[in-house]
């Protein structure tokens, strides 16, 4: 068995607590957080999509944001689009859409939402509607800094 000084064992045990207090000021000098171009975003254009989705979008912005974001009629506005993907070839009782710079080049975030009710253990169906409701939901809380 190797036996090490009292001395050697003191100072080991001084490293050890100076790196375990050092961890937690590594961590909050990085916190997690949102992507900045989403955060920076204050107007959206929502494009024409199927089923009328993008009505029911627009609708579930202005209840679920309560005006911090506007939602504008001309693309040039924008600070972000809003546009659908695929979702003519996806059922009906999901869709994907996308937020994306002005320029189209850059993806800002990306959501699927779906009509089920979790709280009907996924039987009861509730459309476009509940579809927008969640998309959104999910939005909001993806712009919410962490």
């Amino acid at each position: 068995m190797l036996r090490s000084s009292p001395k050697a064992f003191a100072w080991s045990l001084v490293s050890f607590s100076i790196l375990l207090a050092a961890v937690p000021a590594v961590a909050q000098a990085n916190p997690p957080q949102t992507n900045p171009a989403l955060v920076n975003v204050k107007k959206i254009y929502v494009e024409k999509m199927d089923n009328n989705l993008d009505q029911y979008i627009t609708s579930e912005i202005s209840r679920q944001f309560h005006g911090s974001l506007e939602i504008v009629l001309e693309r040039s506005k924008a600070d972000a689009i809003m546009k659908g993907i695929n979702i003519g070839a996806q059922n009906t009782t999901r869709a994907t859409v996308q937020l994306v710079d002005p320029s189209g080049k850059s993806v800002l975030w990306s959501g699927t939402g779906g009509d089920r009710d979790k709280v009907f253990l996924d039987l009861k169906h509730g459309g476009e509607q509940k579809i927008a409701a969640h998309l959104v939901r999910d939005l909001k809380r993806a712009m919410q800094p962490k």
